[in-house]
């Protein structure tokens, strides 16, 4: 049946190459129709204008098909990006959930082309319901309504009757400038057709290009519809929509790093947030909090994001939709880790993981996103392999749905070059986190300003790769200041950057000091490096509490620094044994990490005859060997994935009854660099805490 449907816009006259005596299959039959069909679309007669300007007429189902294969033939991209900037013929498929994935292809395909699609659709939208613009008649931007297939002549009308319901199912946020709204409304108050087109089409249309990674346009188009909502009418679901809208502005804006105009649209959401009732359904008040959450969590303030997370939970509903539950459990599972609660953050993460493969598939976004966050956690707990190769599937998945130059694809890129790069330290080779690492920075240059914080956590990796192959060189009797000098004007940038944007006392502006100390221990300049270790431990001392993690390794590099460069063994040996407190609080005796300590100290007590001590070190690092091996070849891990599929209920019951004290977490965070997903590379460089290659010159921890 749809192949025949496909054969009515084919002109007669086509050749199909069909061999009569064969009998094909249904899948055959519309394979071939739909090539035939757009064969006969690929010219500029007549008949093929006339035929791409039916498409419209096309049942959904069809025409995504048609329009995803011309968006694979370099030869139609224009004309399916003048086709798709129609507001008319965009709306039609956006609304249809079936088509997402393919439509998130489309708009890969086209922007990778230079085909500005999400611009043209941002500007658009901005266009035509623009506040300014004033009113206008109905959704028919160029000219006449869209025809379709049965039932799509219903279309408009079942959309504004649905809408209740459907704003219940997206996920994500924007930005804008507060003016008071009050809960009055007038009971059989509903806006006209226009103001429901325009906000149906804007909460579609923003989180469309939020979730395909094109979040400036996303910004525009819901900042846009944001000001519409303030100058409606007061009616039934106003105060809905408008937390809707805002909610997911906020993500866009977070995402996006632009923290200013997060801050509008928190302070905004803070005002309705006083007027909520029973109007506003459990669901929205949860993603609005987890939002919250992740701002929070993007400007390295893990207390509130920690606290706002723990409040999305108890909103949660078994009722709510997975894209929601799944969204709730990742950033709550994210806010636990820069806790160090990892026996919750492996409960939420597991269980998000199993909803986004079982309800959306191994090759969807939302398992791309669950599993970014999952190597997240992994690398926090020192399941370093298992997290390169977590990593490795979600840029996979990623890739697959976004291609190559995407937003979304340079973070899993930086996140996956962060993960190698600790997981080689072991070896000195560094070739597989450079090349991802590279591939981050060169797509961020196509996407972001040269000013941009995501731009910027792409250098800062790429520096701290510079300067471990620096090292190596070095030691083979190689000069490479070239590579160092590099190495410090990326960091400089960094640190610059983050100074702006989030001032002195910032975890993130902390752990740029911390780079540079690291950096300047390298290159010699040790009082420049013992002032940078300094900052960073005061920092995040003050922020974080004594006994944090980032607390310990900032230490452990100043230790690293007095022990083997400036000879202050006393101070040294303080240092360490703080460090290593730390890392058995939080880790055990397995970590990583304590590899470097110990070995400190050893060189320590032997520099200054101190025999009995050496020697218990010395023990206790024969210990750390055999257990780290036994962990290494058996791939133990102190939080083993979960298994067992829990209901909601079952998952906030258990989340709620733990008890922070089973966590091993005496004090709260890790370090993080940026955004939901950028996030990871930095607090994972938590993990990284030196090369064996330059642990025995002192020059990491």
């Amino acid at each position: 049946m749809a192949g025949h449907q496909l054969f009515a816009l084919v002109s007669p006259g086509s050749s199909t190459g069909h061999n009569n005596n064969s009998c094909p299959s249904p899948q055959d039959l519309y394979h071939f129709s739909l090539n035939a069909l757009v064969n006969s679309l690929d010219s500029t007669a007549v008949p093929a204008l006339d035929c791409i300007h039916r498409l419209p007429e096309l049942p959904r189902n069809l025409l995504i098909d048609v329009y995803e294969m011309m968006s694979q033939r370099e030869s139609m991209k224009d004309t399916l990006l003048e086709e798709l900037s129609r507001l008319d013929v965009f709306t039609r498929l956006v609304r249809y959930s079936p088509a997402r994935s393919q439509l998130l292809r489309i708009l890969a395909s086209l922007m990778a082309s230079k085909k500005m699609l999400a611009n043209r659709l941002s500007e658009v939208y901005v266009g035509r319901y623009g506040v300014a613009s004033g009113h206008s008649n109905g959704i028919d931007m160029e000219g006449g309504a869209v025809g379709g297939a049965a039932g799509d002549a219903k279309e408009s009308q079942q959309h504004i009757d649905d809408h209740n319901e459907q704003f219940k199912h997206n996920v994500i946020n924007s930005s804008s400038v507060f003016i008071p709204v009050t809960n009055a409304f007038m009971p059989n108050a509903q806006p006209d057709v226009d103001d429901m087109n325009a906000i149906d089409l804007g909460l579609r249309l923003g989180s469309f290009l939020s979730e395909a990674g094109w979040m400036q346009e996303s910004i525009s188009v819901l900042a846009c519809l944001n000001e519409r909502l303030k100058c409606m009418q007061p009616f039934k679901n106003l105060m809905v929509m408008r937390v809707d809208c805002l909610q997911r502005l906020l993500y866009a804006e977070s995402a996006h790093c632009n923290f200013k105009l997060a801050q509008q649209t928190f302070d905004e959401l803070m005002e309705l947030n006083s007027s909520f009732t029973e109007e506003v359904p459990s669901q929205l008040i949860a993603m609005t909090y987890t939002q919250i959450s992740a701002m929070y969590f993007a400007r390295n303030e893990y207390n509130n994001s920690h606290t706002w997370s723990g409040s999305a939970m108890r909103q949660l509903k078994t009722s709510a939709p997975a894209r929601v539950i799944i969204d709730v459990l990742r950033q709550a599972a994210k806010a636990c880790v820069v806790k160090r609660d990892f026996a919750r953050a492996n409960l939420l993460i597991c269980q998000a993981m199993r909803r986004a493969r079982d309800h959306f598939g191994p090759k969807h976004q939302k398992y791309g996103d669950a599993l970014l966050d999952y190597g997240f956690f992994l690398l926090n707990v020192d399941s370093v392999y298992q997290s390169v190769n977590v990593y490795k599937e979600a840029l996979a998945v990623r890739q697959g749905i976004f291609g190559k130059m995407n937003f979304h694809v340079a973070i899993a890129h930086e996140d996956l070059s962060y993960a190698y790069y600790v997981h080689e330290y072991s070896t000195g080779d560094f070739s597989c986190a450079q090349d991802h690492v590279d591939k981050a920075v060169n797509i961020m240059k196509n996407l972001v300003p040269s000013n941009h914080l995501m731009l910027a956590s792409a250098k800062r990796v790429k520096a701290l790769l510079l300067e471990e192959i620096a090292l190596d060189k070095m030691a083979d009797g190689m000069d490479e200041e070239e590579l160092l000098l590099q190495s410090e004007q990326l960091h400089h940038f960094a640190l610059l950057l983050s100074l702006e944007v989030f001032g002195e006392v910032n975890v993130q502006t902390a752990k740029h000091y911390g780079n540079l100390g690291r950096l300047y221990q390298t290159m010699n300049r040790f009082d420049e490096a013992e002032r940078m270790h300094q900052k960073a431990i005061k920092i995040k001392t003050d922020l974080l509490g004594a006994f944090d993690y980032e607390v310990g390794l900032s230490i452990g590099h100043l230790a690293s620094l007095y022990n083997y460069q400036m000879k202050k063994y006393k101070e040294a040996e303080k240092l360490y044994l703080r460090s290593i407190d730390i890392s058995l609080r939080l880790f055990g005796h397995s970590y990583s990490g304590l590899e470097y300590d110990y070995l400190g100290l050893c060189h320590v007590y032997e520099t200054l005859h101190e025999f009995e001590k050496y020697l218990q070190y010395a023990h206790t690092l024969e210990n750390w060997q055999i257990l780290r091996g036994q962990n290494i070849t058996q791939n133990k891990t102190s939080y083993p994935a979960i298994e067992t599929d829990f209901s909601i209920e079952e998952v906030k019951n258990k989340f709620f009854s733990m008890s922070s004290s089973s966590n091993n977490c005496s004090s709260s965070s890790s370090s993080t660099s940026n955004s939901t997903s950028a996030e990871s590379s930095s607090s994972s460089s938590s993990s990284s805490s030196a090369s064996s290659s330059s642990a025995a010159s002192g020059s990491r921890n």
